[in-house]
């Protein structure tokens, strides 16, 4: 696809849950939940400091190779983000991502969180992202 992208001189824009696809072929991420954005950044930028809960549980379930490898017992099970997907005809209030998250409180319930730019460049729509991302301004 790379090479389709250089040869033609065009943009590629994939639509998948494969972080790994991803960290291979993005420059840029947008991270969307319940048909919402939640996180947008540089592909380095967001592998690196996660600032969304959801983004988060996504690399959680990247399969680590090299630990199943080394591991003597049964392979290691992946991180699940508890619950189910809301349905878009039914989108709780505030944040539609907050009865899967471990972070939410009454404000992510009661409001839905807006987008802010906490890093150059590096969009996220929670409440609590300066924690995630480990206080960047």
């Amino acid at each position: 696809m790379r090479e389709l992208q250089d040869s033609l001189g065009t943009a590629v824009i994939l639509i998948t849950h494969d972080m790994g696809v991803v960290a291979e072929t993005a420059d840029r991420v947008v991270v969307m939940y319940a048909g919402r954005k939640v996180e947008e950044a540089a592909v380095d930028d967001l592998f690196e400091h996660p600032g969304h809960p959801y983004t988060r549980g996504l690399f959680g379930s990247i399969p680590n190779v090299e630990a199943a490898a080394r591991s003597k017992s049964r392979r290691p099970r992946l991180a699940e983000i508890k619950g189910m997907v809301p349905s878009l005809a039914d989108l709780p209030s505030g944040c539609s991502f907050a009865p899967r998250c471990a972070m939410a409180t009454e404000e992510c319930r009661a409001a839905y969180p807006p987008p802010r730019e906490l890093r150059p460049g590096h969009l996220v729509a929670c409440w609590h992202a300066e924690r995630l991302i480990g206080g960047a301004s």
